[in-house]
Order: structure tokens, then sequence, then C-alpha cells
């Protein structure tokens, strides 16, 4: 049976190197002279008005993989400031991100599980177990913002498929 840490921290950082390898994809692709997309128009590219841009979904997952760690483990935050402009300065934030995670230690995690943590939303508060946070909350936005990133590079015209987002190409 995988453990808290595993089936959080370890997914966590799966999906970050995949989203790495994604916009390592897009940057291919911006540079490339068979399209008309630009960096900045991939970067700032929305699947619709009211969505988000793809910078947006990048600092999402980011945030969203970095807090659950700060949330359960107690270790402190650091604050990410949602400037990265280019292909590079996104893949170097995942990275950052991913260095974070792997500082964590797994029994900080793993003893956690079922303590109550309370994160804040935009509607307030919310406490629960962290498992449950875990679960209902942290994994679905990192899978939620990773697919819509993905799927922002595809409606661009970027050359990648479920290999890719299943991080097996």
């Amino acid at each position: 049976m995988p453990t808290f840490y595993e089936t959080t921290i370890g997914v966590f950082i799966r999906q970050l190197n995949i989203l790495s390898k994604l916009l390592s994809h897009g940057a291919a692709h911006a540079t490339s002279t068979s399209n008309p997309s630009t960096e900045e128009s991939l970067i700032s590219a929305r699947l619709i008005a009211d969505m988000e841009t793809l910078a947006f979904q990048i600092y999402r997952v980011s945030d969203n993989a970095k807090n659950f760690a700060v949330t359960v483990s107690g270790v402190p935050n650091i604050v990410y400031e949602d400037k990265e402009k280019s292909f590079e300065e996104l893949k170097e934030r995942v990275a950052k991100t991913i260095r974070f995670l792997e500082g964590i230690k797994e029994d900080d995690i793993n003893k956690s599980e079922n303590e109550e943590v309370t994160i804040k939303t935009g509607s307030g508060p919310i406490t629960w177990p962290a498992k449950t946070y875990a679960f209902n909350w942290a994994i679905p936005n990192v899978f939620f913002h990773l697919v819509t990133a993905y799927d922002i590079l595809r409606a661009q015209g970027v050359q990648i498929g479920k290999q890719q987002y299943l991080g097996r190409a």
C-alpha cells in the first residue's frame, strides 16, 4: 500500500516533471518557423476568454503542490511571485517547486495524514483531515491546472498528445 507521502508528494513531483516536458514542447513550438505562435502568445493563451492563461495554470500547479506540502508538513512557505513570463522562467519555477518538494521529509507527511489542517480559500477557511485535503482539494487542483495547461498548448497547435500528458513520451 503506498504511503501518504507517495500518493501526494510523489505524485506531485512526477506531474511537475511531466509539466516541465510539456513546457519544453511549447518552447520548441514557439521557436518553430512553421507556425504563427510566439512565446508570448503561447504563454498568454487561454482556452476561452473567462479562463486564465497558460502562465496562470503553471503558477497554480506549482502553488497547489507546494502549499499542500507546507500545510501538512509544517515547513515554512516560500512565496513565488507569479511573475514568470517566458518558457525558461516557467520551467525554472517548476524545477524550483520540485526541489522544494524533494526537501520535504517523508515522515513529516506520513505522520500528519489524519491531523486536522486549515486552508484559506476565497470563500473562507476550510478545516479537514490532511488526507481529505489531499484527495478532495490538493490533488484535484494540481491535475485540473495541469490538464488545462496541456489543453492550452494543444489548442495552440503544440504537437503533444496523451502519451506526453501521461509522461510516457
